[in-house]
């Protein structure tokens, strides 16, 4: 099996922020690419906002044939590196490039999945005044959006936060 003259798909290293330009400089090549995005909730000078961002920063997926198109690839605009063991490019399997594919919604972004916790779980405020802070999920409230934790700076005091500001500690 010689990697380099089967078409495969492969994970490619974009310059900060340019996926987007590598994205079209490799489309420009007529070869498959795949850049998945998020929409995530993102909390901008005190405010909520919606941001779509690439899933995997700095990084998209095209599907092409070394042998043929590796050089093309690796002066693409916008493009540092296609991701190698040595000067092998090492492909990724269609099964990965299916998965993040079928969790596409109707938008066209990857839906990611909510964090779930379980009461007793340890908790970190990764977001707010309350930044750095650890304590322990109680429970999540009807809206879905706030959880109560037991803060531990405070003698296990009760407090609702927003959902997104926690982490796993």
């Amino acid at each position: 099996m010689n990697l380099r003259r089967e078409i495969n798909w492969y994970a490619v290293q974009t310059k900060p922020c340019g996926e987007e330009i590598a994205r079209q400089s490799i489309a420009s090549l007529e070869l498959e690419t795949f850049l998945p995005r998020a929409n995530r909730e993102k909390i901008i000078h005190g405010v909520v906002r919606q941001c779509i961002r690439p899933l995997f920063p700095s990084y998209l997926f095209a599907r092409f044939c070394p042998a043929q198109h590796l050089h093309s690839i690796r002066y693409s605009r916008g493009v540092c590196r296609v991701v190698s063991g040595g000067e092998i490019p090492l492909p990724v399997e269609d099964e990965i490039i299916s998965e993040i594919g079928a969790r596409l919604d109707d938008d066209g972004y990857v839906r990611l999945e909510e964090k779930a916790w379980q009461q007793g779980d340890v908790v970190r405020v990764e977001e707010g005044p309350l930044r750095g802070c650890s304590g322990i999920f109680d429970r999540e409230l009807d809206d879905r959006r706030r959880v109560v934790i037991l803060l531990d700076v405070i003698r296990q005091a009760r407090i609702v936060l927003e959902k997104r500001c926690l982490a796993t500690a």
